[in-house]
């Protein structure tokens, strides 16, 4: 059985796993459990799903095998009670893993997301990074100047960066499974089936700018949320926890305390 790879911030005994979205990992997280770190009380886990960062690499990606994976990182680590945060991508496998697993969580928090279809607008950030050869550049820089030929915003430039390390032998490497994201891309953007209502405590914390939940999906939610809440996030868009941090900490910090 292979566990997903996590860095672990603080050592209290609440647990907060955080899950990231799609192309990214737990590091982009750290600044939000380095502030959540200065509560005792906490033990922040960022965990990077499968294909994503250190974790394993699977010619298998979906939503059933991601519940699995985090199932299986919480036994292994004799965790049975946690908060759960899950961003994009992260947040439909902490929708998932509610309803097969509720008796973990103390409390879900979905961050910019809906439980709906999406179209999958990300292709081109994927061709972006299908189109390097990594073997033929010395430098970040180079890499970066490549990227910018396809990729017009430069935060997500040096988001995509963040998927390319050097192994031992200081050649540049994808640490993403790159392939077998895009080829599952679809899979990843799919509604997810809700039978039953999800009777545990929710919040939604989603970018006011960003148009990931819409008034159509505020209804769904409250159907199949009884007991959720949503929450906006002034002057930030999809990537809510690095363009409005200091109130986004201040939120997430407030909803972890109550």
């Amino acid at each position: 059985m292979k566990i997903l790879h996590s860095k672990i911030i603080g050592s209290g005994n609440n647990h907060i796993i955080i899950l990231h979205g799609l192309l990214g990992m737990g590091d982009n997280w750290k600044s939000v459990a380095n502030k959540l770190s200065n509560d005792k009380s906490f033990c922040i886990h960022l965990i990077d799903q499968r294909n994503h960062g250190k974790s394993f690499h699977s010619e298998k990606i979906n939503y059933d095998l991601m519940v699995d994976d985090l199932h299986n990182y919480l036994k292994h680590n004799s965790i049975y009670k946690c908060f759960l945060v899950g961003h994009s991508m992260g947040g439909k496998t902490a929708i998932n893993f509610s309803m097969t697993h509720p008796e973990y969580l103390n409390k879900l928090i979905i961050v910019d997301i809906a439980p709906k279809k999406y179209e999958p607008k990300f292709n081109y950030l994927f061709q972006a990074l299908q189109s390097l050869n990594l073997g033929n550049y010395s430098s970040r820089k180079e890499i970066e100047n490549e990227l910018t030929k396809n990729v017009n915003e430069e935060s997500l430039v040096f988001f995509l960066l963040k998927n390319i390390g050097r192994d031992s032998n200081n050649k540049f490497f994808f640490k993403a499974n790159i392939n077998v994201l895009h080829q599952n891309l679809i899979i990843l953007m799919e509604k997810l089936i809700i039978d039953d209502k999800i009777l545990i405590d929710t919040i939604f914390l989603k970018g006011e700018k960003s148009a990931y939940i819409n008034e159509n999906d505020v209804v769904l939610i409250k159907d199949r949320f009884p007991n959720s809440e949503i929450i906006s996030i002034p002057n930030s868009g999809h990537w809510v926890h690095a363009e409005n941090p200091e109130y986004f900490n201040m939120k997430l910090l407030q909803i972890l305390k109550n």
